[in-house]
C-alpha cells in the first residue's frame, strides 16, 4: 500500500515538475520581453509605462513562487548537508527526514496564510492595472501548495529509501 502511494505521488510529482517548469519558462519570457520594451522604449521617448512596472511586478512573483517550488523538487535549496555529512549515514538519513517534515510544515502553514492573503486582496484593485490583487497574491498559495507537493513526494522517498522499499517504476525498469 506506502509503495502504491509513494509510486502514485512520485508520477504525479514528475507531471506537476513538467507543468511548472514550462510555466516558469513562459513566465521568465514574458517578464523578458516586457522589460525589454520598457527599457527600449524608455531609452527613444524617456517615458515608461506604469501598467507594465506594476506588470513586471505581478510576474516576478508568479516567476518566484514557481522556481521556489521548482527548486525544492530538484532539492537545489538551501540544506545543511555540509553538517549532516559529518554524522553516520542512518543519522543523516533522519535528520533528512526531520528537516524534510519541518520545511514540509513550514510549506504547508504557508499555504494556509497565502490563501488567507489572497482572499484579504481577492477584491482590492491593483494601482494601475484593471485587474483584482487577488491574482497577484495567488503565486503565493499555489507557489507553496506545489513545493509543499514536491517535498511530500521527496519525504516519501526518503522514506522509501530508509525503509529499504524500492519504487514500484524502479522495479518495472528492470
Amino acid at each position: 500500500m506506502f509503495k502504491k502511494f509513494t509510486s502514485i505521488v512520485s508520477r504525479i510529482a514528475e507531471i506537476l515538475e513538467t507543468v511548472v517548469k514550462f510555466a516558469a519558462m513562459a513566465v521568465l519570457v514574458v517578464l523578458l520581453c516586457v522589460i525589454f520594451f520598457q527599457v527600449v522604449r524608455r531609452m527613444i521617448t524617456g517615458n515608461s509605462f506604469t501598467e507594465i512596472e506594476e506588470f513586471s511586478i505581478v510576474m516576478a512573483a508568479w516567476l518566484g513562487f514557481l522556481t521556489l517550488s521548482f527548486a525544492a523538487r530538484k532539492r537545489v535549496h538551501v540544506r545543511i548537508d555540509v553538517f549532516a555529512n559529518k554524522f553516520p549515514l542512518p543519522f543523516q538519513n533522519v535528520l533528512s527526514i526531520l528537516i524534510t517534515v519541518l520545511t514540509l510544515y513550514a510549506s504547508s502553514s504557508l499555504v494556509v496564510y497565502g490563501w488567507q492573503l489572497t482572499m484579504k486582496k481577492a477584491h482590492v484593485p491593483l494601482a494601475i492595472l484593471p485587474m483584482d490583487a487577488g491574482w497577484w497574491y495567488l503565486a503565493f498559495p499555489v507557489g507553496m501548495a506545489l513545493t509543499s507537493f514536491f517535498l511530500l513526494d521527496t519525504l516519501l522517498q526518503e522514506i522509501s529509501r530508509m525503509l529499504g522499499i524500492t519504487r514500484i517504476d524502479e522495479k518495472e525498469a528492470n
